[in-house]
């Protein structure tokens, strides 16, 4: 989960001085991805603190809010997204038969490996 954190700080190094009509973008991005990643583990994942990874989400943007131009409402939109995808996420793997056959979770971590390899390419050509 820290790696996951570490790398929204990687992709705000370059945009950190930039306008807001930059920077909002980035962060939904980050938030879809981390709501979905939330989503499997809550089914996948022995043990795994849901509000927890939540907190430490809208902890870091919350701390990154005023150096990004982030609004209240830029938030409150990017909380909303995130529970709007993270239920999404979680009624279609219980959908897909996931929660009652954990073996079917690898088949699901690969989508994600798949989109964080295309985020740090995306990283790598900027």
């Amino acid at each position: 989960m820290k790696n996951k954190y570490v790398l929204i700080l990687i992709m705000l190094m370059p945009t950190i001085s930039l306008s807001q009509s930059l920077n909002y973008p980035l962060f939904n991005d980050y938030v879809q991805f981390s709501s979905s990643v939330d989503a499997y583990s809550v089914i996948c994942v022995k043990n795994f603190n849901e509000e927890e990874a939540r907190f430490q989400l809208f902890d870091l943007i919350f701390l990154l809010q005023e150096k990004t131009n982030l609004s209240e409402n830029d938030i409150l939109e990017l909380e909303k997204k995130y529970s709007d995808i993270n239920k999404s996420t979680i009624s279609q793997l219980i959908q897909l038969g996931v929660n009652k056959n954990r073996a079917l979770c690898s088949n699901y971590l690969k989508v994600f490996e798949r989109f964080d390899a295309k985020k740090m390419m995306l990283l790598m050509r900027s």
